[in-house]
């Protein structure tokens, strides 16, 4: 799991429990607040929504105003959100990555998946608005729970990775970029990257090797699905 300002917090830390157990904490709340029906459970859920929104204070790098604003402006019933990111290839085989605005991470062209936009769309579309670049899909890879691959942050965040090959542009920085370039695995900014994204970068190489590979997705874990025998990932 990561915090909101990109930093990898290690399985198992107390910054990583807290941020777990905050985003536990808020989703019970917002699931009570959806179907409370008198006062005293109202207040009850709205003064656990608060609780989860100053434990989240605890380790997120925003105030606890920023904080509270947003939870309390969204408490709609609480489930993962969509993201889409694309692996694009040229051909000589590099990897174009984005530098964040937001943190300075480097990351691969993606974002949310929007209303009415079917996701392979959407992977075309942030890979235009981040670079400049056209782009043609040519797979699609997997399914990343952020929570397992250092994501973390305010929300559960699925992540659909999709591969393509570069088509036309040359990449430019754009509003929502500090930087841009084509990476092979020798020289990308392994140690730069936002936390969830080595998994996915890695795989993407793996893919393009072996484009025959089964989609990528998040084995069960033992502790959360007791009948099954292994407790590993695919990483």
């Amino acid at each position: 799991m990561g915090a909101n300002d990109g930093r990898v917090l290690e399985e198992g830390s107390a910054e990583e429990t807290i941020l777990r157990v905050a985003g536990k904490l808020r989703a019970l709340s917002n699931s009570g607040l959806y179907f409370a029906d008198n006062p005293y459970q109202i207040e009850t859920f709205e003064q656990m929504l608060a609780l989860s929104a100053e434990l989240t204070e605890l380790v997120d790098a925003r105030p606890l105003a920023e904080i509270q604003r947003q939870f309390f402006d969204d408490t709609r019933y609480v489930s993962p959100y969509v993201v889409v990111d694309t692996a694009a290839f040229d051909d000589a085989g590099r990897i174009l990555l984005i530098q964040r605005k937001d943190n300075g991470r480097w990351a691969l062209p993606g974002g949310w998946c929007e209303v009415n936009e079917l996701p392979a769309d959407g992977a075309v579309r942030e890979v235009w608005e981040e670079t400049a670049c056209r782009v043609a899909l040519s797979g699609f890879l997997g399914i990343f729970d952020n929570n397992y691959h250092g994501g973390g942050g305010l929300h559960h965040l699925y992540c659909l990775l999709f591969a393509a090959r570069h088509v036309e542009g040359t990449p430019i920085v754009t509003r929502e970029t500090l930087d841009v370039g084509w990476f092979t695995p020798q020289n990308l900014p392994w140690d730069a990257l936002h936390a969830a994204h080595p998994a996915r970068i890695r795989f993407a190489f793996e893919w393009q090797q072996e484009p025959s590979r089964h989609p990528f997705y998040d084995l069960p874990r033992g502790h959360l699905h007791p009948t099954w025998q292994h407790n590993t990932r695919q990483e």
